[in-house]
């Protein structure tokens, strides 16, 4: 993929992502809308690109020099500074439907989110919270507890405004 392409046959379905450090923001952003996004910002260039190539991802970079690496797996280049555009542009080119896995991934870690019983958290949420939410969810790898309450109002809200609509 070179700067103007977009994402193409060669990739999977629903693509996998891998976020250089300049697009951080972006790489939390398409975990909660629900695509597999890793994030590595300690690798370097030339490690970002081995390790697309090994996980079979498309690589979403804002660093010009990666686009002329002659052996670079999928590469999406992201045009604009600011997270809102740079989430429409990728769900524009990958074709994404992101309102159909929303909230699916932990935001932190990348991991499938996994329902939890209401019962097992008495104590280990605020009680409000545990007395007003029927659903909960944990990471399976960092064990964050995820329910709806206002973060997912926000989150949908932030959607809207930049155009993506449920």
């Amino acid at each position: 993929m070179t700067q103007d392409a977009s994402c193409s046959l060669e990739t999977p379905i629903p693509p996998r992502f891998l976020a250089d450090r300049m697009v951080g923001r972006l790489a939390r952003w398409l975990r909660i809308v629900g695509y597999d996004t890793a994030y590595l910002p300690q690798l370097s260039p030339q490690g970002l690109l081995r390790e697309g190539r090994r996980q079979g991802r498309v690589l979403l970079t804002r660093d010009t020099r990666l686009l002329r690496e002659k052996d670079a797996p999928p590469l999406l280049f992201i045009r604009d500074d600011h997270f809102r555009e740079q989430l429409k542009q990728v769900i524009h080119e990958c074709h994404l439907t992101p309102m159909t896995s929303l909230f699916s991934r932990c935001s932190e870690c990348n991991q499938v989110l996994a329902a939890v019983e209401k019962e097992t958290l008495q104590g280990q949420v605020p009680e409000y919270v545990w007395r007003t939410q029927e659903t909960f969810h944990r990471c399976p790898e960092c064990h964050r507890l995820y329910w709806g309450a206002t973060h997912k109002d926000h989150v949908l809200a932030e959607l809207r405004r930049i155009g993506i609509e449920g």
